[in-house]
């Protein structure tokens, strides 16, 4: 279970860096140039985060199915 909720971990970790990416140049083409402070600063960083957490539950659970 353990190597399936860290792979699901990484997994996600990767996933959420490309998301958040995604949104962070989305917003940049979207939103005006004067706009300080919008979701291009910390979508990357939220992405990650909910990614690797995400995965980590998602990857554990399929560990223990697979048992």
């Amino acid at each position: 279970m353990l190597r399936d909720a860290v792979g699901g971990a990484i997994a996600g970790l990767i996933a959420g860096l490309i998301l958040g990416v995604a949104i962070k140049y989305i917003t940049l083409v979207i939103l005006p140039s004067e706009f300080q402070g919008g979701p291009e600063m910390f979508a990357p960083f939220l992405g990650m985060g909910l990614g690797t957490l995400v995965g980590a539950i998602l990857g554990g659970v399929a560990g223990l199915k697979q048992d």
